[in-house]
C-alpha cells in the first residue's frame, strides 16, 4: 500500500493531534525501502514504482524481515520507549506500526511477519492495483475532510 501508511498517519493526527508522530510511527517500517532504493540506485520514482510492482522478477525485496516483522515492531517499540520513557506514545507508536503490517499484508509481496521464523505471508493484491488506489483515494478524501472542513 504504497501511499496509505502516510495517509493513516494523517487521519490520526488530524484526529488526535500530532500528526508528525503518527505519520512517523506508521511508516517507519518502510525505512528499509530507502535503503534499498539508495542501494539499488532506483531513481526516479517511475523505476521504483516499477521494481515494486514486480520485485521477483528484479530479484530485490523490499520488505526486509527485520522491518516488517512483529519482532521489528517489538524491537522498534522498545527503543521508542527508551527514548521517549512514555508509555502512552508507545502504545500509540505500536499501534501504527502495527497497522503498517496490517495494511501490508493483502500486498502480493512475501513478508515474515514472525521474523526470524522463515513462515512467509503472501496477500493477493497486485501492488498499485486498483483496489489498493480506490482505497487510497479515500483515504485521501478522509485526509482533505479532516484538514479542510
Amino acid at each position: 500500500m504504497i501511499f496509505l501508511h502516510l495517509l493513516l498517519g494523517l487521519i490520526c493526527g488530524g484526529l488526535f493531534g500530532n500528526s508528525l508522530f503518527f505519520v512517523f510511527a506508521s511508516m517507519l517500517p518502510d525505512i528499509d525501502h530507502l535503503y534499498l532504493i539508495m542501494k539499488h540506485k532506483l531513481f526516479p520514482i517511475k523505476k521504483t514504482i516499477k521494481v515494486l510492482k514486480k520485485e521477483e522478477e528484479h530479484g530485490i525485496h523490499f520488505k526486509t524481515p527485520a522491518m516488517h516483522s512483529l519482532l521489528g515492531m517489538v524491537v522498534c517499540s522498545f527503543l521508542f520507549f527508551i527514548i521517549t520513557n512514555s508509555r502512552q506514545y508507545t502504545i500509540l507508536f505500536s499501534l501504527m506500526y502495527g497497522s503498517h503490517l496490517l495494511l501490508d499484508w493483502p500486498d502480493i509481496d512475501k513478508k515474515q511477519y514472525f521474523y526470524p521464523l522463515k513462515k512467509e505471508f503472501r496477500g493477493s493484491l497486485p501492488i498499485w492495483s486498483k483496489t489498493e488506489k480506490f482505497i487510497t483515494s479515500i483515504a485521501f478524501i478522509a485526509v482533505i475532510i479532516i484538514y479542510v472542513i
